[in-house]
C-alpha cells in the first residue's frame, strides 16, 4: 500500500502540537513503544509497518498484538514511513493513538484514603518530563499532574523518554496548579515542594497517606505562589560544589523515599 499525499500530510501533522490538540491523537514509533500501546487500554486508530518488519520475529509479535487493537493495520514502504517518522533510525512501525483525557480533580478523590500524586510546575525540557513520568511509574505514584506551563505530555521527545510510562498511570496535562493545590489541601492532602532553600531534608520526611509532591522548573524551581501554599519545602542536601541538581534526578531521589509513607 502506498500512502496518498493527503494521508502523509495528515499523519505528519501529528508531529505538531497544534494538530495533536485538535485531533486528540498522537504518534507512537518503534517496536517496544507500539507494543506497549497495543498492550494498554489506549485506543489505536491505525498502524503502519514496513514489509521488512513483518518478517522479523519481534515484528510478528507486535503485529499480532495490533490485530486485536485495530482494524486499520497497513503495510507501507519504508520511504513513506520515514516521511512520517520523528526518529533518525526508525524501526519500521508507527501507530496513531487516541489521547486519554484524565481529570486532575478526579485524581484527588481516593476512595481507599491513600494517594501519592506528583505535579510538574514549569518543567520545560521534554527529556526531563519524560524521564520523570518514567520515574513516577517505577515508584508506584498514583497519578501525575503536568502544569500548563510545562512541556506538553504528547510531545514526541517526552513520549520516547517515558519508555511506555505514559500508558501505565493517569496523567493530567495542561493543569492550572494553583487552584488545584488549594483543592488538594481542602481534601486533606499534605503538599510538598522541592526547594533549593527548603528547610526539611527529603530524607527526614515521613509522607502522609495523602501526599502531593511538586517539582519545579529547571532554572528557577517551583513558583513562589505554590511554595507559599506548601506544607513542607523539601531540600536535597548538597555535598559538593554543583550549582544545581537536574530536576529529573531530584524526582528520582525524592520518590525513592516514598517507602516512608505513613506518619
Amino acid at each position: 500500500m502506498s500512502l496518498t499525499k493527503a494521508k502523509l500530510k495528515s499523519l505528519k501533522e501529528l508531529t505538531h502540537k497544534k494538530f495533536r490538540d485538535e485531533q486528540k491523537k498522537f504518534l507512537v514509533e518503534g517496536l517496544r513503544f507500539v507494543h506497549e500501546a497495543a498492550s494498554s487500554d489506549f485506543e489505536i486508530h491505525e498502524a503502519y509497518h514496513t514489509p521488512e518488519l513483518a518478517e522479523q520475529h519481534a515484528g510478528k509479535v507486535v503485529l499480532q498484538a495490533l490485530k486485536h487493537k485495530t482494524k486499520e493495520l497497513h503495510e507501507v514502504s519504508a520511504r513513506d514511513l520515514d516521511a512520517i517518522s520523528e526518529t533518525v533510525t526508525g524501526q519500521g512501525i508507527i501507530a496513531v493513538v487516541e489521547q486519554k483525557q484524565f481529570s486532575a480533580e478526579s485524581m484527588l478523590k481516593c476512595p481507599d484514603g491513600q494517594s501519592v500524586l506528583v505535579a510538574f510546575d514549569g518543567v520545560s525540557d521534554p527529556g526531563n518530563v519524560g524521564s520523570m513520568v518514567r520515574t513516577c511509574d517505577w515508584f508506584g505514584v498514583n497519578g501525575i499532574m503536568i502544569g500548563r506551563n510545562s512541556v506538553e505530555l504528547y510531545n514526541p521527545k517526552v513520549l520516547r523518554a517515558t519508555m511506555g510510562g505514559v500508558f501505565h498511570l493517569p496523567i493530567a496535562d495542561g493543569v492550572d496548579l494553583l487552584p488545584l493545590i488549594s483543592k488538594a489541601k481542602s481534601l486533606s492532602y499534605k503538599v510538598y515542594v522541592t526547594d533549593l532553600h527548603g528547610e526539611t531534608h527529603f530524607d527526614h520526611v515521613r509522607y502522609d497517606s495523602k501526599s502531593l509532591i511538586i517539582f519545579g522548573n529547571e532554572a528557577w524551581g517551583v513558583s513562589d505562589q505554590l511554595k507559599q501554599l506548601a506544607d513542607v519545602r523539601l531540600v536535597i542536601r548538597r555535598y559538593g560544589a554543583g550549582e544545581s541538581l537536574n530536576v529529573g534526578v531530584s524526582c528520582g531521589i525524592v520518590l525513592s523515599s516514598l517507602h516512608r509513607l505513613f506518619n
